[in-house]
């Protein structure tokens, strides 16, 4: 073959694979540019990134699958009947419209469904409204592993410094008094948040914890099973009044209004420390 004819061979076979390329670009993107970029944009955080690579390769096959017909069918020009070869360049063409049809998107953003937890400490917000804390860690976003370890430090701090007066709450999913005690724990949590920001009511002779700030601790038995069942609970829903540190817990199973809840909280609250002879006798997880 002369010099000439086989640049120009070269120089088409170079045309059709640049031509197959942008066939493979074209039916992977066309009609998914925005996803695309958002996807790009998205791939930015290492935690999917490698999600996102295999979904690209995935979207990037059918298109590349297509270049290669394309240029298998330029190498066979020659070889193949003229009506054959046009009728496997139709086919061709038409497996190439219809890629983008059933070619994967590439999703704007990874949505991980979060499980919604039923443990947590009531907490009154400054707008006035109440929040399920699961994870007291600092951080902003769902709760991360550990959790339940870190709630239930959380409290046991709270009860061992005396600084606050804790209401521990055993639930469980379906009971229905739980359900009804829930908006009682809520107002108790506000009424002694604005006792505490009224100090002219405050009186001396009243408990120290009784002028302290009211934390509220649920345990669901679902999350909290082996805990549950260490602290003998076996109605839900159970309440454990915590009052000064060494103090016995005044224990109330089943529901309370609200008079009946505060008539409890004052009753823990006045209650004594035990003498530590009788505190290392007693069983459970508060001495």
């Amino acid at each position: 073959m002369a010099p000439a004819l086989r640049m120009a061979t070269r120089s088409r076979r170079l045309r059709w694979c640049l031509g197959s390329l942008l066939i493979a670009l074209g039916c992977t993107f066309a009609g998914n540019a925005a996803k695309t970029a958002a996807g790009l944009a998205f791939a930015a955080s290492a935690s999917v990134f490698e999600s996102y690579l295999a979904k690209l390769a995935l979207s990037l096959s059918p298109g590349l699958a297509v270049a290669g017909g394309a240029y298998a069918l330029y190498r066979s020009k020659e070889s193949q009947p003229k009506p054959m070869w046009y009728l496997s360049t139709a086919l061709l063409a038409m497996v190439a419209l219809a890629v983008p049809l059933v070619m994967p998107e590439l999703p704007a953003k990874e949505v991980v469904p979060e499980i919604k937890l039923k443990s947590g400490e009531e907490r009154l917000m400054p707008n006035g409204k109440f929040v399920l804390v699961s994870d007291p860690r600092p951080g902003s976003g769902p709760a991360q592993e550990g959790w339940q370890q870190a709630l239930w430090q959380e409290m046991a701090e709270a009860i061992s410094k005396g600084e606050e007066q804790v209401v521990m709450v055993f639930s469980r999913p379906g009971c229905p008094w739980c359900e009804r005690l829930h908006p009682v724990l809520q107002n108790a949590i506000k009424r002694r948040a604005d006792s505490l920001a009224a100090a002219s009511n405050a009186t001396e002779d009243q408990a120290p914890l009784l002028r302290a700030p009211l934390r509220v601790f649920i345990y669901d038995a679902t999350e909290f099973g082996p805990i549950m069942r260490r602290f003998g609970v076996e109605g839900f829903p159970t309440m454990f009044f915590f009052g000064p540190p060494g103090s016995r817990p005044v224990v109330v199973p089943g529901y309370l209004g609200d008079k009946d809840f505060d008539t409890m909280a004052t009753q823990a609250a006045t209650t004594m420390p035990e003498p530590p002879k009788e505190r290392r006798e007693r069983k459970g997880f508060f001495r």
